[in-house]
């Protein structure tokens, strides 16, 4: 028989009790990104899915967030990176942009090192920049992770994001989930 768990005791570190491990939802739409923390009754973080592309002579950039992309700009392309049937068509942005919602209000970035905040002087000692790549921020590290998906996505569109939650953001536990088994 399994034993309850009690009201009136805080249940054991090293056993999962519910609010202890903060793990995050992402649920990107067509309309919107809606990401939280699991367990919270609404998202913390609604972003657009339109995102703005500011075009200059020299470069482009691009620009997320209602604030973005609700002001009017010369030069400014509003563009979707997912299809008419909810399938992410341009992954580099979709990934973007997903970080933009899950960091923008769910989680802080990480301290620098002083060294190379800008306020100290440059010294011999500082190391080449591909000897930090694997200091480098990684905003997810900390957060098991939980995306929705499509019903109707692929098998290649379900591999894209497990590539880049645990290779990119370096989630350490991912699952995906089809929306409509979720929202049942």
């Amino acid at each position: 028989m399994a034993a309850t768990q009690s009201n009136t005791v805080a249940p054991n570190a090293t056993e999962y009790g519910g609010d202890e491990i903060s793990a995050l939802v992402l649920d990107p739409g067509y309309s919107v990104v809606r990401a939280g923390f699991a367990g919270e009754d609404v998202p913390k973080s609604v972003v657009p899915s339109y995102y703005g592309i500011l075009s200059t002579d020299a470069h482009r950039k691009h620009l997320y967030g209602e604030n973005a992309i609700h002001n009017p700009l010369p030069n400014i392309e509003i563009r979707n990176p997912f299809l008419d049937n909810g399938l992410v068509g341009d992954w580099d942005t979709a990934t973007n942009l997903w970080e933009y919602a899950i960091t923008s209000r769910l989680t802080n970035t990480k301290p620098s090192d002083p060294m190379t905040n800008g306020l100290n002087e440059k010294t011999d000692e500082m190391k080449d920049e591909m000897e930090g790549i694997e200091t480098q921020e990684r905003p997810l590290e900390e957060n098991p992770l939980l995306i929705t998906e499509s019903p109707l996505n692929t098998g290649k569109g379900r591999e894209k994001p497990i590539e880049i939650a645990m290779e990119n953001w370096g989630t350490p536990a991912f699952w995906l989930a089809r929306s409509g088994v979720l929202s049942a």
